[in-house]
């Protein structure tokens, strides 16, 4: 006998970046922006994270191809005008235009001329300062990785699928390489994790547009969980190598701003950072005589490196705690837009848990029923408009 024919399930499709973490900074402000035709109008740290993602990707290759020397000229189109003339191929300008350009025929636009000018910064210490340490070091760029996991609802709710799907993008580092190398920041690290690295394993690498997370904020860990699962999502991929240790690069701490620098000094002042600097030296002595509003100290290059470079070592156990904080995370998403089907209401079934930063960024906190800076404020209620 033939069995019934099963209903037809749409596997749902996650991003570790563009959907898990981005629901655990506000579940709402991730729905408007991936759930409903609500694309924000100033989308500021998916332009600036894709901004630096697609630099440092374009300069790789045209350093494997050609290898100019260090330091690159900068040469960036101004804002809202014509480019500059005979620049260089490996201008960072000229890859600026092109990475611009891609994002903006995507609806991702930069909001200011100030966040512009600050990518661009960044973008020119990520690759003068970075690529001579990193890009001899790759053994493939931009790898794509994808796997499935298993959907368990909570009980008396039906997910979509039985399963759901998740994928990412990072760049693959050699064992071997990593630990023959000596004098570079990227390797110290590596190995001061995993001091044995076994010959024929793998080191993952992402790139955070971000300064270093305090080790009291859950991007701590979050960011942990992320190497973790794209070690996971490697490890899927047919003949792919063990992966031993993931690296997260915060590009910021390359060029830290205002606000960075006081987040640095009061993570020093508390004790909630990994990476301070040594007592009496120039650095220590620049951090602790800054003030808010005071031009930008320049710390050395030491420093700024190891404050930029983050190393996790990856094992079974660790990857096995990533999977099901992020299994719970899909769970969590799937009961929403579950409730949200049956109910018919975004607003209330949809959580609105960003903090400031996030919020000051965000199109939709004007109607937003929790927005950071009034949740603690008794009977506030903002106006709403129809749900879509």
């Amino acid at each position: 006998m033939l069995e019934r024919r099963r209903e037809r399930e749409l596997v749902p499709n996650y991003s570790l970046t563009g959907d898990l973490l981005s629901f655990m900074r506000c579940g709402l402000q991730y729905r408007y922006q991936s759930g409903s035709a609500l694309p924000p109008s100033r989308p500021v740290q998916m332009w600036f994270g894709e901004f630096i993602h697609g630099v440092m990707e374009t300069a790789y290759r045209l350093w494997k191809s050609s290898q100019p020397p260090f330091p690159w000229p900068c040469s960036k189109t101004p804002y809202n005008a014509a480019p500059p003339s005979n620049r260089a191929a490996h201008d960072i300008g000229v890859i600026g235009d092109v990475v611009e350009a891609t994002l903006a025929a995507a609806g991702k636009n930069p909001r200011s001329r100030d966040l512009r000018d600050s990518a661009y910064e960044r973008a020119e210490r990520a690759v003068n300062e970075l690529g001579p340490q990193l890009f001899p070091l790759v053994q493939s760029a931009e790898e794509r990785v994808i796997g499935t996991r298993p959907l368990t609802m909570p009980a008396g709710m039906k997910g979509r699928a039985r399963m759901y799907e998740l994928h990412g993008i990072m760049d693959v580092l050699s064992s071997v390489t990593v630990g023959a190398t000596g004098g570079n920041a990227i390797c110290d690290a590596v190995r001061a994790v995993v001091p044995n690295l076994p010959s024929g394993a793998e080191i993952i690498v992402d790139y955070k547009g971000a300064a270093r997370p305090s080790t009291a904020h859950p991007y701590w860990k979050q960011g942990d969980w992320q190497l973790q699962m794209y070690a996971w999502l490697r490890s899927k991929q047919p003949s792919a190598a063990p992966v031993v240790a993931g690296v997260l690069i915060y590009i910021n701490e390359l060029a830290l701003g205002q606000t960075g620098l006081v987040e640095l000094q009061r993570d020093v002042k508390h004790g909630r950072t990994d990476v301070q600097p040594v007592p009496g030296s120039r650095d220590d002595y620049l951090l602790r005589t800054w003030s808010p509003g005071a031009q930008t100290p320049t710390f050395s290059l030491e420093f700024r490196m190891q404050r930029a470079i983050r190393a996790v070592p990856i094992t079974n156990p660790s990857m096995t705690a990533a999977l099901a904080a992020f299994d719970k995370v899909v769970v969590d998403i799937e009961s929403c837009v579950a409730r949200e089907a049956q109910h018919g209401k975004i607003m209330a079934h949809w959580p609105a848990c960003g903090e400031d930063s996030t919020c000051d960024a965000c199109d939709f906190r004007h109607f937003c029923p929790s927005p950071a800076a009034a949740r603690n404020k008794p009977g506030y209620q903002p106006s709403a408009p129809d749900t879509p």
